[in-house]
């Protein structure tokens, strides 16, 4: 049987980490933490959801599952990350969906899904500009691509619940 990775994309803000972060918690679906030379923000700490490094830290092509060059920062993470869990979450983009689905369909059973926010409640939850602005910059997949599509449009406890929902078959298959 094939490892399962649940790969969370969608804009910023959307509640991908979140997401990720209760998925963890509550399914006990361990998250899998990328590395990225982006700068830490205020309210990040190393080692959860990523590892903040530079780019002289970057390892050979050879050792990363999915890259993707994003907002002027590199992403990836490390195949040592993966483990032996039968089922992992991993929030990325859609270029490093493309390149995980393109390189490692054979060796996982990859399970996207995408988070959608409506765009004034990004506004009203006061996503930063200049996030928002990054995100015009993104790679769209065509919605059939996705196995499940999640709307974060009401309280975020029935979100989390409904994904809960969703996603508690895949646990043990």
């Amino acid at each position: 049987m094939k490892q399962k990775i649940i790969a969370i994309v969608g804009d910023s803000g959307t509640g991908k980490s979140t997401l990720a972060a209760y998925i963890e918690r509550e399914l006990g679906i361990r998250q899998l933490v990328s590395h990225t030379t982006r700068p830490m923000r205020e309210d990040e700490r190393n080692g959860v959801g990523h590892y903040f490094v530079t780019e002289d830290d970057m390892p050979p092509r050879s050792r990363m599952l999915a890259y993707t060059h994003f907002g002027g920062n590199h992403y990836w993470v490390d195949l040592r990350e993966l483990r032996n869990d039968p089922i992992v979450t991993y929030v990325i983009d859609e270029k490093g969906l493309m390149m995980l689905m393109e390189e490692y369909s054979d060796a996982f059973d990859i399970i996207p899904i995408l988070i959608r926010l409506a765009p004034a409640l990004r506004l009203a939850d006061g996503i930063p500009a200049d996030r928002i602005q990054r995100d015009r910059c993104r790679v769209h997949i065509e919605e059939a691509q996705y196995a499940h599509i999640f709307d974060n449009n009401g309280p975020l406890n029935e979100f989390l619940y409904n994904v809960k929902t969703t996603l508690w078959n895949l646990k043990d298959r």
